[in-house]
């Protein structure tokens, strides 16, 4: 599963350069501060997020920013355009974590696992945004080394997404939009935001109707995951009223084996979206009473943070719930 566990990402330059190219960089700064006509303090630019609290500034307005995937489908939507890219969901064509973003527009540093330290050298980049660590000095999947000379290239911007209401991370990066010059005042921000609050007042109302209609969300065939609370797609969802059951466990996904799935009766199945097609044919699958019922939503919980996004799936929740009926399983 992406980003479920840590990865050792892979860099093709050592870390001498990196610490040339900022021996560099500190040496052109020294001679911009240094000069009285300098404006730099004018055109200072600086962003503080809303959960590591923790403030990146730059001498001006980024202009070559790069970012992981998540991130640049997250502001895509707003007219921000990133230089860079790399991450998860690159090697899918039209994969869902991207978003509308034209990966074409942009340079791959890497895909999945892979980082290329000499492409993200070569573009200069002024800020590296992504999915932050648990301390937010890096990519929650760089190891040391990576991070040591990645961040030594650019500041990092972290944005934390784990265990965090989805509306507070739509927000982080809609704030960032418009602090990196993105419209989010646009006819169709408007309209999208407007949408997403009228979808979750009525899937409020489904919950009051329905109380006590149980999901379970799962992942995978061979191997079989459960979304834990923590995730913050099925936290909503459980703010919301929804039961949200299934295996516990301290991480973000529970394993279950298939034996053991008829232990936690479900009203409604979250099918992941990456194995959704496939797990159609699985015995054990198939046999449910949600899915003999038709009660199951496909979801992703890399899907983009922007509101537009999650009015798409909810409109797709609100199809299966405001029918759906409690089984009794």
């Amino acid at each position: 599963m992406n980003g479920s566990t840590r990865v050792k990402l892979l860099a093709t330059l050592g870390l001498a350069a990196v610490i040339g190219l900022t021996s560099c960089g500190a040496q052109s700064m020294s001679s911009t501060q240094d000069d009285p006509s300098s404006k730099a303090s004018q055109d200072a630019w600086s962003f503080t997020d809303s959960s590591y609290q923790k403030t990146t500034t730059l001498e001006q307005a980024p202009d070559s920013i790069v970012v992981d995937s998540y991130s640049a489908a997250a502001l895509w939507d707003y007219g921000v355009r990133p230089t860079g890219v790399f991450g998860y969901g690159l090697t899918e064509d039209g994969g869902l974590s991207v978003g509308n973003a034209d990966v074409s527009q942009m340079t791959i540093i890497g895909k999945d696992a892979e980082f290329n330290l000499e492409k993200l050298l070569s573009l200069d980049p002024d800020v590296i945004i992504g999915y932050g660590n648990a301390e937010g000095t890096g990519w929650t999947w760089w190891d040391e080394k990576v991070q040591s000379e990645a961040t030594s290239t650019a500041p990092y911007l972290p944005i934390k997404s784990g265990g965090r209401p989805v509306q507070a991370v739509i927000e982080d990066y809609a704030e960032l939009a418009k602090a990196l010059g993105g419209d989010t005042n646009s006819a169709s921000a408007v309209q999208d935001k407007m949408e997403f609050t009228d979808r979750l007042s009525t899937l409020k109302e489904i919950a009051e109707q329905k109380p006590g209609l149980k999901i379970i969300a799962l992942n995978g065939y061979d191997d079989l995951y459960v979304g834990q609370k923590t995730i913050g797609q099925l936290a909503l969802l459980e703010d919301l009223g929804f039961e949200i059951t299934g295996p516990t466990d301290t991480s973000a996904w529970a394993s279950l084996s298939w034996e053991k799935v008829g232990d936690f009766p479900a009203d409604v199945v979250l099918s992941y979206s990456g194995t959704a097609e496939q797990v159609k044919d699985h015995p054990v699958f198939s046999s449910l009473p949600a899915v003999k019922a038709q009660q199951v939503v496909e979801w992703d919980d890399k899907r983009p943070y922007t509101y537009g996004s999650y009015v798409q799936w909810f409109d797709q929740l609100i199809d299966v719930l405001q029918d759906a009926k409690a089984l009794n399983s």
